[in-house]
């Protein structure tokens, strides 16, 4: 079934000698359900520890015990179907589900034009004109909807029922479990109606739930095809080439992965650190964002260590490296999110719960009712259709749709607001968050620094002085000097004949006028006098201006936060939410940011490594939502119970999170949590509703009080009632408002009990 069947390698067991853990690629995945299968079988071979399978990876992160078999490993899961390969977590993984996707369209087709020919036909027999169901013309109205539906039931419905196979067989029964159940029984059921020489047949309800839950698959393989690039869009953020040195001193470019330990390497100005090492020649500023998710420029001196990703600002600099590729900071946080990845649940919703007890009871009840029958004295005919009513009411048709139209319907109505829920989990988990923890650089704020104020010389004028710095500044790199040209945009522009750099500041002649633009300590060693600093901002960044050795200007930049934070934290907050804000910033701004938002003190944690975040994300009251745009934040979005990425994320948070908001900002991730939140409502209410409807109707179904065709009718009727009470998350906006009534915590303990 899977793209990649016959192009991935097959797994080596030797590959992974001496070790006591790996990632593991698993070929034939259809669904999440298949995901646990697979987990709960290589469990049970003696000397693993544990076995994390990840649906959207395809892969699974094994732990085993010195001397273990991973040969029985691999055995066991080729006999459920699926096959052991190397792992791919390149762009064969986004291949692989972009197969799938074609075949899975393909089924979805071919089920809704036989389908519908199904359901006419059908609905034909249900409303029974002329009592036409009575003879010959319903008799082979029956045959032709029957016919009109095997295509479905036997080639787009066939992976459904495996899937369905393969997990009850190994005791963890879910979704693909009752579908497969509900399909076989309505096949069977009808088939035996027809075979007793009975117009009353159910091939529109086995027609209906394959067209449903394939639906609902194409919708979630669409979302998880950004999770393909997860690892990949990290390893994009650095250069694939490095400037090695020889003995010579000359520099020649060859790839990165060719560098080793102890070797050195040259970074010019303006580009991308390739490997970890230790700065050799000069002290240089860097862009440390890619780790601390902050644009403010760091000096490193000489001798202190720097790491791939940064962006060398300053001048040319040579560098020892420390650490090959693979054993980079950032390539050791590749391989904690791909372990994180495999450690979420992807199996805990609440249908499949409900599934691993309806499933064997739907069966055990039929087969009782007709041994019970035939007890009591009735005929074999009389206590097979006893048996059938049992069998089609017990088929859970409106509890295995409860969840795919819940989710498609979440997820229409978050996409008409710009928010995308990547699985149904996410769906479902999101609206039962405890906490919620936001970054602050691009998340909280608009994510680059601008100029907040500007102190002025008297006799100067602001448009002059933004000319100037503006000139001094020009082709600079880092994010200042680009703020502060930003703000000279509507001055008129000059032109510097004359610029020396240095690390923290710049000497330049502006139409014979001498200006130094840097850092309090750069002006102070050129002599120049400062005013007192006062009740200066200590969130801000200040920059000095000097003209002709006389202070000319002070301009204060700091990132802006977006305009509807305050809001939306105050709206959350009033939901009955934890929050919190965990950044790589330093105290002072995250402080005056938090503060500004509407955060406490104790809500803020600042000088965060990814690490750091992600241990935060751990140690906290759940379940806990993460909130974050950039490739600092991405260990903390997977190691989250739903992980978000903010509006306008880096492609390693976007690959990662499990919701995406695409616009919106702000208020999108409080209108994500109430739609998620009205969603676990619905989805509670259909699954109460189906499972009184099947425990009241079973009842009568057992002492014969209900027809095969009144048993049809209402288990119609019941998924009707489901899908109808889900559209309702389509109609009209939602916003948090929606919610305040069901504080979070009454819906997490409500839900926890279903």
């Amino acid at each position: 079934m899977n793209a990649a069947s016959n192009a991935a390698p097959e797994f080596d067991p030797a590959t992974l000698d001496g070790l006591e853990r790996g990632i593991v690629g698993i070929d034939g995945l259809w669904c999440p359900s298949c995901a646990a299968a697979a987990s709960r079988a290589m469990t049970k071979v003696p000397g693993v520890t544990s076995a994390e399978v990840s649906y959207a990876g395809a892969s699974v992160a094994l732990a085993w015990e010195q001397g273990a078999d991973l040969s029985a490993v691999a055995r066991k899961v080729s006999a459920m179907g699926y096959r052991l390969t190397t792992p791919d977590m390149g762009d064969g993984m986004e291949e692989r589900i972009v197969a799938e996707m074609r075949r899975v369209s393909i089924r979805l087709m071919v089920a809704i034009v036989f389908g519908m020919w199904t359901m006419v036909l059908s609905i034909l027999l249900y409303l029974n004109p002329d009592n036409i169901a009575a003879g010959a013309t319903g008799r082979a109205l029956a045959i032709a909807a029957g016919a009109t539906a095997l295509p479905v039931v036997i080639w787009a419905g066939a992976p459904i029922i495996l899937a369905g196979w393969r997990t009850a067989r190994v005791g963890v029964p879910g979704m693909d479990s009752l579908v497969g159940l509900g399909v076989t029984g309505a096949l069977v059921a009808s088939i035996w109606s027809l075979a007793l020489g009975h117009s009353e047949v159910w091939f529109d309800t086995a027609v209906m739930l394959v067209i449903l839950l394939t639906l609902a698959r194409l919708v979630e393989m669409s979302t998880l095809r950004q999770s393909s690039r997860a690892i990949a869009a990290l390893r994009t953020a650095l250069p694939e080439t490095a400037r090695r040195i020889d003995d010579n001193g000359d520099a020649h470019e060859v790839l990165a992965s060719d560098i080793h330990t102890g070797e050195r390497i040259r970074v010019a100005a303006g580009e991308r650190v390739p490997l970890d090492g230790q700065l050799t020649n000069n002290d240089s500023s860097f862009d440390t964002s890619i780790m601390t998710g902050e644009s403010v420029p760091r000096t490193i001196a000489q001798g202190d260590s720097v790491e791939a990703g940064f962006i060398n600002l300053s001048r040319m600099i040579e560098i020892d490296v420390s650490a090959e590729v693979g054993k980079r900071r950032i390539d050791i946080m590749g391989v904690d999110i791909a372990n994180a990845l495999h450690a979420r649940p992807e199996i805990h919703r609440l249908a499949d719960k409900l599934a691993r007890v309806i499933v064997p009871l739907a069966i055990t009840l039929a087969t009782l009712t007709l041994f019970i029958g035939l007890f009591m004295g009735l005929s074999g005919e009389d206590a097979s259709l006893r048996a059938l009513s049992v069998l089609i009411i017990a088929c859970p048709c409106a509890v295995a749709i409860a969840a795919p139209v819940s989710h498609l319907a979440a997820t229409g109505a978050a996409a008409a607001s710009g928010i995308h829920f990547r699985t149904h989990a996410a769906s479902e988990t999101l609206g039962a968050v405890r906490r919620v923890l936001f970054d602050k650089t691009g998340t909280l704020t608009e994510g680059r620094p601008v100029l907040q104020e500007l102190q002025v010389r008297q006799d100067l004028e602001r448009t002059q002085i933004l000319a100037l710095v503006a000139a001094a500044e020009n082709e600079v790199v880092h994010p200042v000097a680009k703020a502060l040209r930003q703000a000279a945009k509507d001055s008129k522009p000059l032109k510097a004949t004359k610029t020396e750099r240095f690390d923290d500041g710049v000497k330049a002649t502006i139409e014979a006028t001498e200006v130094l633009v840097g850092s309090r300590g750069f002006l102070l060693r050129h002599n120049v006098s400062l005013p007192d600093e006062g009740q200066q901002n200590s969130g801000l960044t200040a920059v000095h201006m000097a003209t002709d050795d006389v202070w000319a200007a002070t301009f204060l930049l700091g990132d802006t936060l977006r305009s509807d934070a305050a809001a939306t934290i105050s709206q959350l907050r009033g939901s009955g939410l934890i929050l919190g804000m965990a950044s790589g910033d330093a105290p002072a701004p995250c402080n005056h940011v938090g503060a500004i938002a509407g955060l406490k003190p104790d809500e803020i944690r600042s000088a965060c490594t990814p690490e750091e975040k992600a241990e935060l994300v751990d140690k906290g009251p759940g379940p806990t939502a993460f909130v974050g745009d950039g490739v600092n934040d991405t260990l903390a979005i997977v190691r989250a119970d739903v992980g978000i990425a903010a509006t306008n994320a880096s492609p390693a948070t976007i690959a990662l999170a499990d919701v995406v908001i695409a616009k919106g900002g702000m208020t999108a991730v409080g209108e994500a949590i109430a739609i998620s939140q009205k969603a676990r409502r619905v989805l509670r209410q259909n699954l109460v509703f189906s499972v009184t409807y099947n425990v009241l109707a079973l009842g009568l179904a057992v002492f014969g009080t209900v027809p095969p065709l009144a048993a049809a009718a209402a288990m119609a009727a019941s998924s009707l009632m489901v899908i109808t009470n889900a559209a309702r998350l389509r109609a009209g906006a939602t916003t948090l408002d929606d919610v305040k009534h069901h504080s979070v915590n009454m819906t997490t303990a409500n839900l926890s009990k279903a």
